[in-house]
């Protein structure tokens, strides 16, 4: 028997269906009136899982081993291409590891049952031999030096670095030559066997389906249900202080800049670890918009070309904001940017403008939600974390000046602003001393 839960939102016009039977992971099932079917798997394993307990013992976990894990579950034990499988039905499928999960996910206009049998078949039917983890070891170290060319990937992980001093966010998630030349098929077994089971997955669909259509489509699919194995998160960090400018030497034309800052972790409920991160939104909205008093000043002063790219990542243990961009003059974009979080600290942002800026967070929020696919996204991505994602554009409401502006003065702090940047160099990437 299914038990199945429906979640309705009148204020948005929304719904959707919260569905559990035993040898399946969780399923939300969005309804929507579309010609296009989505769907992700997402599985709770990532390079962030160093370790894992087997009973009172700890295993170490290979680094790279769950981005392998998502290239070889494709290989079918028959022989067979599962990605070939799903295009053959008309599905676009894919797949990709973060820090903290492997989604595995198609999208489609016709076949959807048998797509999602043959997603949900290959994922739990492992195959992997010396062979054929040998030859995908020669496609993952291209991909690794791939990686490793790129200017915006040298920059991330620079500044990854910098922050933080032993957190997982700072390793490679496709691993690195020397992890990946360690892995062999009894390793890749075993990994899989403690995380790839239904308890630690949850699958997303959106589309014109209702809770018996996605029942009957996996009617004769079942996961095993539980692992005697533990998760091991690692120790989380808040970011600390280091030389507040680090340069590095790439094959660039102009250099290229990132500076960051470490947030702190966060306690209390998941809708408030949430609401702090809306509330930082909308301080970055304030401080970096093409529209704003800095970027005026950086682009007349002709710093910068074009408006930074500001984000904030919110990962369980570790946290930040960066801002990045292409600069002859880092050093001096670093300083300006100092210069209006300071401002911004002092006199806070006022009443108007926060919440002019909230309504304009709020209205991008909840434009998600005719996007069935950035939808589905936004639910892999929430509902892992304890947060219901209509219940979250609900959180803009309470956000009063006053809240938002202490949020931005616990996270924001220009004695922990670094920068990281890449200047050109005819060489390959080294690393160089600091620079001031």
């Amino acid at each position: 028997m299914a038990e199945i839960v429906l979640h309705e939102y009148p204020e948005f016009r929304e719904r959707y269906y919260e569905i559990k039977r035993a040898g399946l992971p969780a399923i939300y099932l969005i309804p929507k009136k579309r010609s296009t079917f989505y769907a992700t798997l997402r599985v709770g394993v990532g390079s962030y899982d160093r370790f894992f307990s087997d009973h009172d013992r700890l295993v170490r976990v290979t680094p790279g081993s769950a981005h392998f894990l998502e290239h070889k579950l494709f290989a079918n034990p028959d022989g067979s291409d599962a990605m070939e499988t799903m295009r053959d039905l008309g599905a676009d499928a894919n797949a990709y590891t973060t820090g903290t999960s492997t989604c595995y996910l198609f999208s489609c206009r016709e076949n959807f049952a048998a797509s999602l049998c043959e997603l949900l078949s290959f994922v739990s039917t492992p195959c992997f031999t010396m062979e054929n983890v040998e030859s995908e070891k020669r496609i993952i170290l291209q991909e690794a030096a791939m990686h490793a060319d790129s200017p915006s990937t040298r920059l991330y992980r620079g500044f990854l670095r910098q922050l933080y001093r032993d957190h997982p966010i700072r390793d490679e998630i496709v691993g690195t030559p020397g992890s990946i030349s360690r892995i062999t098929p009894s390793h890749l077994l075993r990994v899989y066997r403690a995380f790839y089971h239904a308890d630690n997955m949850q699958l997303f669909i959106a589309g014109d389906l209702s809770p018996d259509d996605v029942l009957s489509a996996l009617e004769s699919v079942s996961l095993p249900a539980s692992s005697e194995f533990r998760r091991v998160p690692p120790t989380p960090e808040s970011g600390r202080c280091v030389p507040a400018v680090r340069i590095y030497r790439g094959r660039v034309n102009k250099p290229l800049f990132a500076v960051s800052i470490g947030i702190p972790e966060p306690i209390g409920s998941p809708e408030e670890r949430h609401r702090r991160m809306l509330a930082v939104s909308i301080g970055n909205a304030h401080l970096f918009s093409d529209s704003g008093a800095l970027y005026t000043a950086l682009r007349e002063g002709n710093l910068l070309t074009a408006p930074p790219n500001c984000y904030a990542e919110w990962n369980p243990g570790v946290s930040y904001i960066s801002v990045t961009g292409e600069s002859a003059r880092p050093k001096r974009v670093y300083d300006m940017i100092r210069e209006a979080v300071d401002k911004m600290l002092v006199r806070g942002i006022e009443s108007d403008d926060v919440l002019r800026l909230s309504r304009a967070e709020y209205a991008e929020d909840v434009s998600t939600f005719d996007d069935a696919e950035g939808l589905t996204d936004a639910f892999a991505t929430l509902i892992p974390e304890g947060i219901d994602p209509y219940r979250a554009a609900g959180l803009f409401k309470t956000l009063s000046p006053d809240y938002v502006n202490s949020v931005l003065r616990e996270v924001w702090s220009t004695d922990r602003l670094i920068l990281t940047s890449i200047r050109p160099d005819k060489r390959n990437f080294t690393e160089s001393e600091d620079e001031e």
